[in-house]
């Protein structure tokens, strides 16, 4: 274990340009897209500052031992994985106990090492499919993490927790958007925590209703190429992480979350005086503003999980409302009639396309139509869960 040469120490700017760099030499055929490449940057200076930490690494250190893992015994490790254990991939396992997370930041280790050092790359490799292996039949089982065990909740609970923050808005102002006059009569600190109420309002809704990842804060309202947005009932998505490999995908909403959007867009505009272009806002610095998903330090996923705390009382990941929204559809008829072979693609399909298996959905749905007794509303959800 080697100290931190302060005198050559790298900025973490600089850090971060050669992990791109990196993953960007080994992907330059897989057409990466920036979203993807961005999220592997972040899982790995994650895993430098662990290394940082606990291993007192230099920045070169750190690039070598992704490089060059240096290997060791241990029994355990070996019988599963059915190779040896690494510094490298201990540390990893130090701060990530989520399948999900090791097997994004093997992703991102497997591109900085591609087509350049092969060994590196098929030690990774190997370590990343028993994972994935692992992780798909944990899907299959319908099973949760104990950290997931603490946090999770049931689907009711999750699709209550918009109505939570209505419910303050109804008892303390009336209704959910005031009129221009109603909101000039607030005072000035009164209007900032009405503000607040509303957006985290619609920021809950849109992500419990459809569970896009993380793909809300970057919507715009009007069409701009290679840009996710909303233009009339059909949100458009054409930035997230496996675009390139699924292609540009549309989603029309549902005519009660498109009402609320509009209920909401016209308050932006007649009742506050403000031109929106992204539809997702929020309060800082006690003004409102365009949330800037762009901005590392305080992400959306942050955001979303400190939101769940505040009116739910548990942290909440997308992860975690999307496997919410599949054990929801698990437990409805439509899957009950499919065969094994249909499940076993619904679920496979599922970690790994991230965004959408809606078409897939609706198709089960169309050729399994839910029991009658079933309100319009769970069918609607049904086609929405799997986003």
């Amino acid at each position: 274990m080697s100290k931190v040469n302060k005198s050559k120490t790298l900025s973490l700017d600089e850090i971060k340009n050669i992990i791109t760099r990196d993953i960007r030499l080994g992907s330059k055929h897989d057409n990466l897209s920036d979203t993807t490449v961005n999220l592997y940057t972040r899982q790995l200076i994650k895993l430098y500052k662990a290394g940082v930490a606990k291993q007192q690494w230099s920045p070169d250190e750190f690039i070598s031992n992704i490089h060059y893992p240096m290997k060791y015994d241990d029994a355990s490790f070996q019988k599963t994985f059915k190779v040896q254990n690494s510094s490298i991939i201990a540390l990893l396992m130090s701060i990530y106990t989520s399948k999900e997370s090791l097997i994004l930041t093997l992703n991102a280790m497997c591109k900085m090492v591609k087509n350049r050092f092969r060994d590196a790359f098929g030690y990774y490799n190997a370590i990343r499919k028993e994972l994935s292996k692992q992780n798909k039949a944990a899907k299959l089982d319908n099973e949760l993490t104990p950290e997931e065990e603490k946090k999770y909740i049931s689907y009711e609970e999750l699709m209550s927790v918009p109505g939570k923050v209505h419910k303050v808005l109804t008892e303390t102002y009336g209704k959910v958007f005031l009129s221009r006059s109603e909101f000039d009569e607030l005072a000035k600190a009164k209007r900032t925590e009405y503000l607040k109420l509303v957006f985290d309002y619609i920021t809950l809704w849109l992500n419990v209703h459809y569970p896009l990842r993380l793909v809300w804060p970057s919507v715009l309202l009007a069409p701009e190429e290679g840009a996710n947005y909303l233009q009339g009932n059909t949100l458009h998505l054409n930035d997230f992480k496996n675009v390139r490999l699924m292609g540009p995908q549309t989603i029309q909403l549902d005519s009660t979350t498109m009402s609320l959007i509009k209920s909401y867009l016209d308050f932006l505009t007649n009742s506050i005086g403000e031109q929106p272009s992204n539809l997702l806002w929020r309060i800082f610095n006690r003004q409102p503003g365009e949330y800037d998903y762009t901005n590392s330090s305080n992400s959306f996923s942050q955001v979303l999980s400190k939101l769940f705390v505040k009116y739910n009382g548990k942290p909440m990941s997308m992860n975690m409302i999307r496997h919410i929204a599949e054990s929801h559809l698990i437990q409805s008829p439509a899957y009950a009639k499919l065969t094994n072979r249909e499940k076993n693609d619904l679920h496979a399909t599922w970690p790994l396309t991230r965004v959408t298996t809606r078409l897939q959905t609706e198709r089960m749905l169309l050729k399994y139509p839910l029991n009658q007794t079933i309100h319009t509303t769970k069918r609607q959800s049904l086609l929405q869960s799997p986003l």
